[in-house]
C-alpha cells in the first residue's frame, strides 16, 4: 500500500529520483540541517510539486494543481490570512458543508480542527505544493484586502472628474494585476479616445480596461523611465527592460515600443524569475509519449529537436525531458538565452551577443569540455545547425528548438540551413512538434453528448474513437473562476516523428516530404489534431480550441 511506504521510497517508484540522486541527497543532508525532502529540492533533484503529488498518492488525496485553480472569496475570507500563512494552507472554496482546503501537511489535525471551527464547516484537504500554497496564499489575500480591479475603476473615475492620479501607482495595479491573472503580456493600445488594456492569459487576449487617452501618454513615459528608454523619441521602435516585485516575488520585463497613427503601442511581456517544472505527463505528454520522449533524452547520441511557433512552451518541454538525464553521471552544458531555469549539477551559460558569445562560439567551446549533452537554445542559422548536426554524429547528444510549424517541417527547414540529406538523416533521433491548447475549467464545464457520427464529421478518425469508446466530451461555459472564458491554464498537443532506419534512408536519398511523412503515419505517428481530439476526448479541451491552435 503506497500509505505505508517512506516518501523516499515513494518518489524513486514514481520516478521522480534514482538511486544515485538518494545517495547523493544523503550524503549532504549529513553536512547540513534539512530535512531529505529539503535536500532534494536544494540540489534540484526533484520539484516541491513532484514530493506534493507523492503525499496525495501516500494520503489518498487528490492533488491539486494551484496554477489553475482562482480559489472563491468566501473561502478566503473564513480562514485568517495570518493562520493561512502561519500553517502554509490555502482555502479554495466552500459550500454549506464543507471547506476546501490545499495544504502539504495532510496530518496536521490541529489546524484541521481549528478550521472546522472556526467555519463551521467539515474540512476537506487537497494536497498542493508548498511554493504555490505559499505565493497564492500572499497573492489572494492581498487582492481580498487590496481588490486591484475596483482600486484601477476608481482612478478611472478620478481622471475623468479632473483629479490628479498617482501615475506610478496606476501602472503598478496593472502590473500586479497581471501578476495575480497568470498573464504572459500586457498590451497597453491607444485608440480615437481611450487607452485599452489587454491581458494575454493562456496563448488569448483578453481586454481588461478602458482608460482615459489622456492617461496613455504618461502611461507610456512612466514605463520608457522604468525601461531605461528615450521618452523624447516617439516616431521610432524602442526595445527595453526592467525587473519588478510584487509580494516579495520578482519578475522580468520586456518592453517593446511601436509608432502607430494614435500613438505609440506598448507590449510588455512578463518572465517570473523563480519558474518551476513540471513533468511531461503534466504538461499533455500521454503515459506513452512520455515513455518515448525520455527514452530519446536517454541515449548516447544524436539531436532531438522540439519544433513549433514562439510561445508554444518549446523550452519547457526541453527542460522537464532534460531533467530526466542523469546530470551525476552525464556532463551536461547548455547555452541559453536566457536561462529560465536553474539546475544543480548542469553546466548553464548564458548567451552574450555582445561579448562574441553566441550559439556557435559555445557549441565549439562545449566541445573542449568533454560533453555528453548539449542542449543549444535554439538553432537560428546555418553554422548553428552544421555545428549542433556535426556534433550529433560524433557521440553527443544534441538537444534544441526549431521554429517550424510540424513535425515534418524540420526536414526542409535543416534542408534550407544547408545541412545535407544524409547528415539529416543520420543525425536527427526525434522531432516533437507541439502547440499549446487551453484546459477545460473544472468549475463551468458541461457534458455535451456526440455521436461516433458525429465525431467522424468533426476528424476524428476511426482509430482513435476505438481507442476511447467511453469518452466524455465537454463544452467551455465561463464563470468567475475562468474569467467568462471556459478556460484555465493550457496542455501541450504534440506529434513525434520518430526516425528509425526506414525513415533515416528515405531522408538520405531525398524522398519527398509527403512520402516520409506517410512512411511515419504508417508506423504509428499520430498528427498534432490527433492528438488534440484524444484530449477532447477525455475532457481536457475542445473541438473549437483544437481548431484554433491547428490548422
Amino acid at each position: 500500500m503506497s500509505q505505508n511506504k517512506p516518501i523516499g521510497q515513494l518518489l524513486e517508484e514514481l520516478g521522480f529520483i534514482n538511486e544515485s540522486q538518494i545517495k547523493v541527497t544523503l550524503d549532504v543532508q549529513k553536512a547540513s540541517p534539512k530535512f531529505f525532502g529539503e535536500v532534494l529540492q536544494d540540489l534540484d533533484f526533484i520539484t516541491s510539486s513532484e514530493i506534493a503529488e507523492a503525499i496525495a498518492i501516500q494520503s489518498n488525496l487528490e492533488f491539486i494543481n494551484l496554477d489553475n485553480v482562482v480559489p472563491s472569496m468566501e473561502a478566503l475570507k473564513l480562514v485568517p490570512q495570518e493562520i493561512a500563512t502561519s500553517r502554509n494552507i490555502l482555502p479554495i472554496s466552500v459550500d454549506d458543508k464543507y471547506i476546501v482546503v490545499a495544504t502539504q501537511e495532510v496530518n496536521d489535525l490541529v489546524t484541521q480542527d481549528y478550521i472546522r471551527k472556526i467555519s463551521h464547516r467539515q474540512v476537506k484537504f487537497v494536497v498542493g505544493d508548498n511554493n504555490s500554497i505559499a505565493r497564492y496564499a500572499q497573492i489572494y489575500y492581498h487582492q481580498l484586502s487590496n481588490p486591484i480591479e475596483l482600486e484601477i475603476k476608481k482612478m478611472v473615475k478620478e481622471t475623468l472628474e479632473g483629479v490628479e492620479i498617482n501615475l506610478p501607482h496606476l501602472v503598478n495595479l496593472v502590473l500586479n494585476n497581471a501578476v495575480k491573472d497568470r498573464v504572459t503580456d500586457i498590451h497597453i493600445t491607444p485608440e480615437i479616445s481611450v487607452s485599452n488594456i489587454f491581458f494575454r492569459i493562456d496563448g488569448v487576449l483578453q481586454h481588461y480596461y478602458a482608460l482615459p487617452l489622456e492617461l496613455h501618454q504618461q502611461i507610456v513615459a512612466r514605463i520608457k523611465i522604468i525601461s531605461d528608454l528615450d521618452i523624447s523619441e516617439q516616431r521610432q521602435p524602442q526595445d527595453g527592460a526592467f525587473s519588478y516585485n510584487f509580494l516579495n516575488e520578482d519578475f522580468d520585463l520586456r518592453v517593446s515600443t511601436l509608432p502607430t497613427n494614435h500613438g505609440e503601442n506598448i507590449v510588455m511581456r512578463l518572465l517570473g524569475k523563480n519558474s518551476s517544472l513540471s513533468s511531461l505527463m503534466h504538461l499533455g505528454f500521454s503515459e506513452e509519449n512520455t515513455k518515448k520522449v525520455e527514452g530519446y533524452f536517454n541515449k548516447p547520441y544524436g539531436i532531438i529537436l522540439v519544433v513549433g511557433p514562439t510561445g508554444s512552451g518549446k523550452t519547457t518541454t526541453l527542460y522537464s525531458a532534460l531533467r530526466k538525464i542523469d546530470s551525476l553521471k552525464k556532463n551536461i552544458l547548455t547555452i541559453e538565452d536566457p536561462i529560465e531555469y536553474k539546475f544543480s549539477f548542469i553546466k548553464q551559460t548564458q548567451l552574450n551577443e555582445k561579448a562574441g558569445y553566441n550559439f556557435n562560439s559555445a557549441i565549439r567551446a562545449f566541445m573542449r569540455q568533454d560533453p555528453d549533452v548539449m542542449l543549444v537554445g535554439e538553432i537560428r542559422d546555418t553554422e548553428t545547425a552544421e555545428l549542433a548536426v556535426r556534433a550529433s554524429i560524433t557521440g553527443h547528444l544534441v538537444l534544441s528548438t526549431l521554429h517550424t510549424n510540424d513535425a515534418i517541417g524540420t526536414i526542409p527547414r535543416l534542408g534550407d540551413l544547408k545541412i545535407p540529406p544524409y547528415l539529416i538523416g543520420s543525425g536527427l533521433l526525434a522531432v516533437i512538434a507541439q502547440r499549446l491548447v487551453r484546459k477545460l475549467c473544472s468549475k463551468c464545464k458541461e457534458e455535451k453528448e456526440f455521436s461516433s457520427e458525429e465525431l467522424l464529421q468533426e476528424g476524428v478518425s476511426q482509430r482513435v474513437i476505438e481507442k476511447y469508446p467511453d469518452h466524455t466530451i465537454y463544452k467551455a461555459v465561463g464563470c468567475e473562476n475562468c474569467h467568462g472564458t471556459g478556460y484555465t491554464g493550457r496542455q501541450v498537443i504534440i506529434e513525434i516523428l520518430e526516425i528509425d532506419e526506414d525513415l533515416e534512408a528515405m531522408i538520405s536519398q531525398k524522398s519527398a516530404t509527403l512520402d516520409i511523412l506517410k512512411k511515419a503515419q504508417e508506423k504509428g505517428m499520430h498528427s498534432m489534431r490527433e492528438d488534440g481530439f484524444i484530449k477532447v476526448l477525455t475532457g481536457v479541451t475542445t473541438f473549437e480550441e483544437v481548431s484554433r491552435v491547428v490548422s
